[in-house]
């Protein structure tokens, strides 16, 4: 705890934070105004962005532009390719009204696939992240595999036009994207429902707002900052963290199953257990206060969720008898063939949430992405688990008496 003198500063500098705080007035004023992306809250979320962009490049959406926007946007990244097998008169004189433009395909961001003119493009997306692990030519070799006879351009999307690792793809900032989507307002207009004009202006309006390179916003919260760097830094360090959120809304979902039972959990650890798990003999040690010995087990860090079934340490005996019977089903404990370790073996693992989802996704969305993966592991996985370890169960219950 601070002492008195330090605790009356930070009193005051939180005080002149929010008190007659002229540049704090005007960012409100400027995030206040209506902008559907802003309520929705995905100015920043990197997996909105791709689906906007998918659904404006694809010629059969709702938008009614055809394939426009897609020719405009492949003739800005032909002209900056020109060394690229596709130029910007060809790009121009292609119908690209049947072209599949795909989402996610293979872990790419979009994916443009027009077989009519033998032409595959490419968008890496790129809002807070940064690549990583090769991916740019790993996606590239990827196309080059599974389309061998066509012509690619590859697109690497950032806010500032950051220089891709792979010389293959060109530098595209949101600026252009901005740039192209205000050229469509003003070109096409006639040709597009109000309420599509709109949602393009509004797009428009919320990345000059949030991602373009020294927007407005950026330079009054470095304004604000400056003014009031140490009520900020006390403010951020007591803000509330994604994981604790997460954290309470595994729990929640957790206590939705009548067949599920809440054990010893942090922040990093969410464990459970079900009642067609919970007939093995008490004798854990140095884990859980309950002395369970095998445990679900939801890792929550900081960037994804995994469930694992643990067996945790405690008598040898037991330890054994309940390896012996994992180890005899493989097709359903998929880490059973892994070495029994002394105190904790993990015998099978599940992918919750990537690390997309957990950065990206709202609370709501968590929430539902959480809660379907549990009903599902309960559903279709948990009753062939109980039934593969019923029988060690009933034989360990059986030396207690």
């Amino acid at each position: 705890m601070p002492p008195p003198d330090d605790t009356d500063q930070l009193r005051t500098a939180l005080e002149q934070f929010v008190d007659d705080n002229l540049q704090l007035e005007r960012l409100e004023a400027t995030i206040d105004t209506f902008n559907p992306f802003d309520a929705l809250q995905w100015t920043r979320q990197e997996l909105r962005h791709s689906a906007f962009l998918r659904w404006l490049l694809d010629p059969t959406e709702t938008h009614g532009l055809g394939p426009y926007f897609l020719t405009a946007f492949w003739k800005k990244v032909a002209r900056y390719s020109p060394d690229a097998p596709v130029t910007v008169i060809k790009v121009d004189s292609w119908d690209m009204a049947r072209a599949a433009v795909m989402a996610e395909w293979q872990s790419i961001d979009v994916l443009v696939q027009d077989d009519a003119n033998a032409f595959i493009g490419v968008i890496e997306n790129k809002v807070d992240t940064s690549e990583h692990s090769g991916q740019l030519q790993r996606y590239r070799r990827t196309v080059e595999r599974a389309f061998p006879q066509h012509r690619a351009l590859f697109a690497y999307l950032s806010p500032d036009g950051h220089a891709p690792s792979d010389d293959h793809y060109v530098a595209i900032n949101y600026t252009e994207i901005v740039g192209l989507i205000e050229d469509t307002l003003e070109r096409r207009r006639e040709q597009l429902a109000p309420d599509v004009a709109s949602f393009l202006q509004h797009y428009s309006e919320m990345v000059r707002r949030h991602i373009m390179d020294d927007s407005e916003v950026q330079q009054l919260c470095r304004v604000i900052y400056e003014k009031h760097r140490r009520a900020l830094d006390l403010i951020f360090e007591h803000r509330p963290d994604r994981a604790s959120m997460v954290k309470e809304l595994l729990l929640r979902v957790i206590a939705e199953q009548d067949v599920l039972e809440s054990d010893h959990s942090i922040k990093t650890y969410i464990r459970f257990i079900s009642q067609g798990l919970d007939g093995f003999p008490r004798s854990g040690e140095g884990w859980v206060k309950s002395g369970r010995l095998l445990l679900i087990e939801l890792t929550n860090t900081a960037d994804r969720v995994t469930l694992k079934l643990v067996l945790g340490p405690g008598e040898q005996s037991h330890r054994t008898a309940v390896h012996q019977a994992i180890t005899a089903h493989p097709e359903v404990f998929n880490k059973s063939e892994q070495t029994l370790y002394p105190k904790w073996w993990t015998f099978h693992t599940e992918p919750w949430l990537t690390p997309k989802q957990y950065r990206e996704l709202d609370e709501d969305g968590l929430l539902a992405e959480l809660r379907k993966r549990l009903v599902e592991f309960v559903r279709d996985r948990l009753p062939r688990m109980e039934e593969a370890l019923a029988p060690v169960q009933d034989a360990l219950a059986m030396t207690r008496q």
